[in-house]
This record gives structure tokens, sequence and C-alpha cells, in this order.
């Protein structure tokens, strides 16, 4: 009798170069996945920074950081350009507003800088 069929061995090397070739195929889409969402909250911030540079640069009547002078925006409409999943990281907007020479005018031209941090999710 001459029967052909796989044999035990042969059928545990086939499952294991299966499994070994998918625990890589998934170890590179969680790389990918990790990589997508960084980038996409990268993103995320520049656009919120964005935004808020925008709002504070449209206000000719501000002073200093707090904007205590004139009738601009307030502390919390800028703090509140960051939204969705940015706010679940704990993402934090700060902003600086200089005078651009030490002795220019309190009208003249500012210097802005708008910062955004968060804490990115460890990979896993």
């Amino acid at each position: 009798m001459n029967k052909k069929a796989f044999t035990f061995v042969e059928l545990i090397a086939a499952t294991l170069i299966v499994a070994i070739l998918s625990a890589g195929v998934f170890g590179a889409f969680t790389g990918a996945f990790y990589i997508f969402n960084r980038s996409m909250h990268k993103m995320q911030a520049y656009n919120f920074a964005r935004d808020a540079l925008d709002r504070l640069r449209s206000n000719y009547n501000y002073n200093d950081s707090q904007m205590a002078v004139g009738n601009g925006h307030k502390e919390s409409e800028i703090s509140s350009v960051i939204k969705g999943e940015m706010l679940a990281l704990g993402a934090t907007l700060t902003y600086d507003v200089s005078y651009d020479l030490p002795e220019a005018e309190p009208d003249g031209y500012k210097k802005v800088k708008v910062h955004i941090n968060w804490n990115e999710r460890a990979f896993r």
C-alpha cells in the first residue's frame, strides 16, 4: 500500500513557519500603525498651533502673554483650540509674546511663539 499524505512532523514544521511569518507581519503592522498615529498627532499639533497663532496675530491690542490690555482674545479661548484625541493625550498650549526689539514702541511689531506639548503613548 502506497498512501500519500503529510506526516505529523511536516505539519508541525509548516505551522511553525506560518506562525513566524505571521508574527513578523503583525509586528510590521503595529509599528506602522504607531508611526502613523505619531505623525497624525504632530500634524494636529501643528494645525492647533497655527490656529492659535492666527488668533493671537489677529489681535493688535495685546501687550503680553496674558493679553491683559485691550478687549482681545481670552486665555481660555486660545487654549480651547486643542480638541479631540490631543486632549486625551494631555496636550497643553503655551505661547510667548515679546517685542522684536527691546526699544520698540508698545504698539510696534511683536514676536509670537506658540508651543504645544503632549505625551505620546508608548509603543507596545
